[in-house]
C-alpha cells in the first residue's frame, strides 16, 4: 500500500486479480472460476512473443540471471534427466541463456558428444562462452540466433527447450527447431504454467508464478498449456506436471518427415 493508502496493481495482472490479492482473499477457489477464468485471455501481454522486447529484458538480466534462477537447479536436473543424453550424441539446447544446463548435459555426453547452444541474446551468450572456457569444454558450439531463424548443418539426436515460453508459443520457432532433429530424435520441453484457477490455492500459486516469470517472458498467452503447440508437431508428446502443477516437463519423439 502506498503512503496515500492506494493499492497499486502489479504490472501484468488484471485489476480483478490485484483486487482479490490486496484484500487477502482466502477462498480463491470459489472466486477464481468466476472472476479469473480463463485468465490467459485477460492478462495484458497476450500477443505473440516479442523478440525485440525479449532481447532488451535478457540483456539487462544477464549479469544476475544465474543467481535469480538458482531455485530452478533441481528442475533443470529433472529436465535433463528426462532428455537422457547419451555419450557421443548431438544435443541442441535452444534458448540456452548463460549455459545453466551445460554441465548436466556434458556429464552425459562426454568428450565425444556435441552440444550446440542457441540463444539470440549476446549478453547471455557472452556468459555462456565464459562458462564453456572455464570448464574446458571443447565440444560446445554457441550460436547467436533466434529459434525461428537458426540454420545449422546438423541432425541432432535430441533437443532441450528449458524455460523458453516464448519459443513454445511460436509455431515458426518450433518448426525450425524440430527440423534440426533427426526423425525419432527426442524432444524435451519444460517450464512454468498456471495451475487451475479454481483450485483452493490457485490464486496464490499463480500470482507467485506470475511474479517469478514476468521478467523472463514477453507473453503469458497459452500459459495454462504451454506445450499444446509442440504437441501438434510431436504426436506422442507426454506431459508430467511438477511443482504441484505449477511446472511441467513435456517429452516425445520427432516424427518422420512427410513427403
Amino acid at each position: 500500500m502506498s503512503a496515500s493508502g492506494t493499492h497499486h496493481r502489479p504490472r501484468g495482472l488484471p485489476r480483478r486479480v490485484a483486487s482479490l490479492t490486496a484484500r487477502g482473499v482466502t477462498d480463491a477457489g470459489r472466486h477464481a472460476g468466476r472472476a479469473l477464468a480463463p485468465i490467459s485471455r485477460r492478462v495484458p501481454g497476450l500477443a505473440a512473443p516479442d523478440l525485440a522486447r525479449a532481447l532488451g529484458r535478457y540483456g539487462s538480466l544477464a549479469a544476475t540471471y544465474d543467481l535469480r534462477t538458482a531455485a530452478g537447479d533441481r528442475y533443470r536436473d529433472q529436465t535433463v534427466a528426462r532428455l537422457a543424453p547419451q555419450a557421443g550424441e548431438v544435443i541442441l539446447d535452444v534458448g540456452c541463456g548463460t549455459g545453466l544446463n551445460f554441465a548436466l548435459l556434458e556429464a552425459r555426453l562426454g568428450a565425444g558428444g556435441r552440444l550446440v547452444g542457441i540463444d539470440p541474446c549476446a549478453e547471455m551468450l557472452d556468459l555462456a562462452r565464459t562458462r564453456v572456457r572455464r570448464r574446458g569444454w571443447g565440444n560446445v558450439e554457441l550460436v547467436q540466433a533466434a529459434a525461428e531463424d537458426f540454420d545449422l548443418p546438423v541432425a541432432a539426436d535430441a533437443v532441450l527447450l528449458c524455460g523458453v515460453h516464448d519459443v513454445m508459443r511460436s509455431p515458426r520457432a518450433l518448426v525450425n527447431t524440430l527440423r534440426h532433429v533427426r526423425p525419432g530424435g527426442r524432444v524435451v520441453a519444460a517450464g512454468s504454467k498456471w495451475v487451475p484457477w479454481t483450485r483452493p490455492d490457485g490464486l496464490a500459486l499463480n500470482v507467485s508464478t506470475w511474479g517469478i516469470n514476468r521478467d523472463c517472458v514477453t507473453t503469458f498467452e497459452g500459459f495454462d498449456r504451454p506445450w499444446d503447440r509442440l504437441a501438434a508437431l510431436v504426436p506422442d508428446l507426454d506431459v508430467a506436471e511438477t511443482y504441484y502443477g505449477g511446472g511441467y516437463i513435456a517429452y516425445g519423439t520427432v516424427p518422420a518427415r512427410s513427403g
